[in-house]
């Protein structure tokens, strides 16, 4: 049975609880999958590109532990941190979706393009191993930005697919769509930190003085101006790194 209020009528606690829990089950659900299949599987393929194009390097231990162009036990441990990592983006996803503008095509583009560029400026450097003596150095350094432009754009696709009010998560009974939210128990902590930060939004914005601030076009325009300054901050970091390695 799904949860449902009067048309107009605040929803109660219980039902918003409800109703955010099945929301957020159906972004976790899409962001594992994805964190699996675009993080773990395309990962792994690509280290087995790279590995192909430089066989001097194989057996050798890659800056995260795996070893390059073999199949071992770690590779579950890339497939499971993967998918776990996954899960954390479809967590950041779920709070900045409605900082989203422009037509679909443009949101898209944008929602891939920051994290391939953030997410990129963090897993290219400078020394190790993976991006000094595997060539071409540009090759690493497009694949290990395209992974997460990839997955953060499949994602608004699935997820937002899976939000829809007529989807599973939005219809089944509750104990049975919320089910994916058991995926983030390896990392329990980061889901009730975000738990407690969408209870205390909801808690303000129950209020009529928090409900007139928080509907002030400001606090988005200035929320889309913090994470424009992170996406300079790192797209400069990964040109320089791009630079030094090319």
């Amino acid at each position: 049975m799904t949860t449902t209020s009067v048309v107009g009528a605040e929803p109660t606690w219980g039902e918003a609880t409800a109703i955010g829990a099945r929301r957020l089950a159906a972004v976790t659900a899409a962001a594992g999958l994805l964190g699996l299949l675009v993080g773990g599987v395309g990962g792994r393929l690509a280290m087995l590109l790279l590995a192909q194009l430089n066989p001097e390097v194989a057996g050798m231990q890659s800056d995260d532990g795996f070893t390059i162009g073999q199949f071992t036990a770690a590779t579950f441990n890339l497939l499971f941190v993967a998918t776990l990592i996954g899960i954390v983006g479809g967590g950041i996803y779920f709070v900045l979706r409605g900082l989203m503008i422009g037509s679909r095509w443009f949101q898209i583009l944008s929602i891939s393009v920051g994290p391939a560029v953030v997410v990129g400026s963090q897993l290219v450097h400078t020394d190790g191993v993976d991006f000094t003596l595997l060539d071409p150095p540009l090759l690493a350094i497009a694949l290990f930005v395209l992974i997460p432009g990839i997955y953060a754009a499949l994602l608004t696709v699935l997820a937002e697919r899976w939000l829809r009010e007529d989807g599973f998560f939005a219809t089944a009974p509750t104990r049975v769509a919320v089910l994916p939210l058991l995926l983030w128990a390896p990392i329990a902590p980061a889901l009730i930190l975000l738990a407690l930060g969408l209870v205390a939004y909801e808690a303000v914005r129950r209020t009529d003085r928090g409900a007139a601030v928080l509907a002030r076009p400001a606090w988005r325009s200035l929320a889309r101006a913090g994470l424009t300054v992170v996406f300079a901050v790192s797209l400069v970091a990964l040109v320089q790194d791009t630079t030094t390695l090319a």
